[in-house]
């Protein structure tokens, strides 16, 4: 897919959180919590350099897949309705000709415990419920990553199977698993 993204422009939200669609220019709020290395213990990248250099990553991403790539791409900055502040992301890969979208989400150190992932993943979730081209939503998650893995299971999320020794990184392995939720 080419051009802008179905549903750019969409802002969603939850009882606490307000999630504006992406734009390279949140980075300069984000980068405070998103540089933290604990956010990336169990991903293959490293924290972002500099603002810049996030804001360059979020250009990559907003531009989309690579031609020929029959996906969607669509991301939102997650926002405290409270204090305005931007605390991370969540973002969506959907896959029209199989039904199915692949949801991610990262939030500073600071924020977690708080409920504030699970509530916009659940905000995310609900919009996706709405789309004719998605049936199932799946995350892919390290095992390690338990808090992960408590936020999906709580969502509903099911485990529908694993690879062991997934990918090699920051000198270990990453067993992943992939948990499904059907969502209509």
């Amino acid at each position: 897919m080419t051009g802008p993204p179905e549903g750019e422009g969409t802002l969603l939200s939850g009882p606490r959180l307000v999630l504006e669609p992406l734009r390279a220019e949140h980075a300069i709020e984000l980068y405070e919590a998103l540089r933290d290395p604990r956010v990336y213990s169990y991903l293959p990248q490293d924290p972002p350099a500099s603002p810049e250099a996030l804001a360059a990553q979020y250009r990559r991403m907003l531009g989309g897949p690579e031609p020929g790539r029959a996906e969607i791409w669509l991301n939102w900055a997650v926002r405290v309705r409270a204090n305005a502040r931007a605390i991370g992301t969540v973002q969506a890969t959907i896959q029209p000709s199989a039904e199915n979208a692949f949801v991610a989400y990262l939030l500073g150190p600071a924020f977690w415990g708080q409920g504030y992932a699970r509530e916009a993943v659940r905000a995310l979730l609900h919009w996706l419920r709405a789309r004719p081209d998605v049936r199932t939503v799946e995350a892919i998650i390290d095992r390690r990553n338990t808090r992960s893995v408590a936020l999906v299971r709580h969502l509903g999320f099911e485990r529908v199977a694993s690879v062991e020794k997934a990918e090699f990184f920051k000198g270990a392995w990453s067993d992943e698993d992939r948990y499904r939720l059907v969502v209509r």
